[in-house]
């Protein structure tokens, strides 16, 4: 039995030596150390250039055609004690400007408060405020000292 495996342990090897998912043997030198004696890569052909801009006037936003999206008004809660998600959102639009405010429970016992105006125009614009005061777990007692005390 020892025998027959010894056998087919030889036969396996020899055949995984002849295997065509190996990569082609191309009798390149081995490098003495990574990254020394290498060629240099050719150099990259230029890239094309962008055609030459036509002559036209540089446009205002008086000349933006805007037209309005549907008007929306939307809001949803999440408040799960087992895994301490605690979150919200509620935003509304006339289909011009989006206001809306989204809540979240922070990991250090705050929540932050994003309340947020976005229009076509002016883009985002948000302003972010915290309620309550940050708590930190009592570091143990007797471990090491420095260095990271993750919880």
């Amino acid at each position: 039995m020892f025998k027959l495996m010894v056998l087919a342990t030889v036969a396996a090897v020899v055949n995984a030596q002849s295997n065509q998912y190996l990569p082609p043997k191309n009798g390149y030198p081995a490098p003495s150390q990574p990254g020394r004696g290498l060629p240099a890569p050719p150099p990259r052909p230029a890239a094309p250039r962008p055609p030459a801009p036509q002559n036209r006037p540089p446009q205002s936003q008086a000349d933006h055609v805007h037209e309005p999206g549907m008007p929306y008004d939307f809001q949803y809660a999440v408040k799960d004690q087992p895994s301490q998600n605690d979150f919200s959102h509620n935003a509304a639009s006339d289909g011009d400007v989006v206001k809306g405010e989204y809540r979240v429970a922070m990991p250090d016992g705050r929540t932050q408060i994003v309340k947020y105006t976005a229009d076509w125009k002016n883009g985002y614009n948000a302003e972010v405020t915290y309620e309550g005061e940050a708590r930190f777990p009592d570091q143990p007692s007797g471990g090491s000292k420095g260095g990271f005390q993750g919880y």
